[in-house]
């Protein structure tokens, strides 16, 4: 059994797709690991939260929740973050609400548009509230962000940061207190690679992060777990 781990999908639907055709996804003998953020960035949020909801009806698919997938819920429920407002053209949240609204625009009511969404949708939304902060097995931990370095006890890590943290996670490669490998995404690849043309998965000594930056027009990737630990990659460009 191949473990296939994806990140960072951002409502790129036809991309998805094309990758799992690309990687031979068989979901009666791989296993699929999806790292969160589904919405906001590409056109079609609605339909990759509805793949993602199918696939994982499989046994041997994950899926946890992103910092995008809770800014998305955050604005349904009117509780935004302070001064990262969900619809501005850097967190790519109108796409989603046109996704899943598709007259709206911004002079739109926006109290009417989420109760719309909510109401018309409720499966969807629903199925974003309940996505865990990770997954585990026997060699890896998955998750979307990261887990904070100074606990002796990773799962200690808070919400927020599972989802969200960033430098004061990988900087701590190689020093982080488990003997599990972490895959991560959310923080896109070439940034870490210190290589803008370098959307590739990034291997460190502990940790693999493997968003390939899809929401910022470079690609998305899939991690390949083989059975004997060997790890080997395939991206694909926007398709959307």
């Amino acid at each position: 059994m191949r473990t296939i781990v994806i990140s960072d999908i951002h409502g790129y639907y036809r991309t998805f797709v094309t990758l799992l055709s690309r990687v031979n996804y068989n979901p009666s003998i791989d296993k699929l690991i999806l790292l969160g953020d589904y919405v906001d960035g590409g056109p079609a949020a609605l339909e990759v939260v509805r793949l993602v909801q199918s696939l994982v009806s499989n046994s041997n698919v994950f899926a946890i929740g992103g910092n995008h997938d809770d800014l998305f819920l955050r604005w349904l429920d009117e509780e935004e973050y302070p001064f990262l407002p969900y619809l501005s053209f850097k967190n790519g949240g109108i796409q989603t609400v046109q996704s899943f609204c598709p007259w709206y625009q911004l002079e739109c009511d926006d109290h009417e548009v989420r109760e719309y969404i909510k109401k018309q949708y409720p499966g969807e939304v629903s199925f974003l509230r309940s996505l865990p902060n990770f997954h585990e097995d026997d060699r890896h931990i998955y998750v979307h962000a990261g887990i904070d370095p100074k606990k002796s006890d990773w799962k200690q890590t808070s919400n927020k940061d599972f989802r969200w943290i960033r430098g004061r996670f990988y900087r701590y490669d190689g020093e982080i207190p488990t003997s599990k490998t972490i895959i991560f995404g959310h923080e896109v690849c070439s940034n870490l690679q210190n290589d803008e043309t370098n959307c590739k998965p990034w291997l460190g000594r502990q940790i693999i992060g493997i968003d390939g930056g899809i929401k910022f027009g470079k690609c998305l990737n899939a991690l390949i777990i083989e059975d004997n630990g060997e790890y080997h990659s395939v991206s694909v460009e926007s398709k959307d």
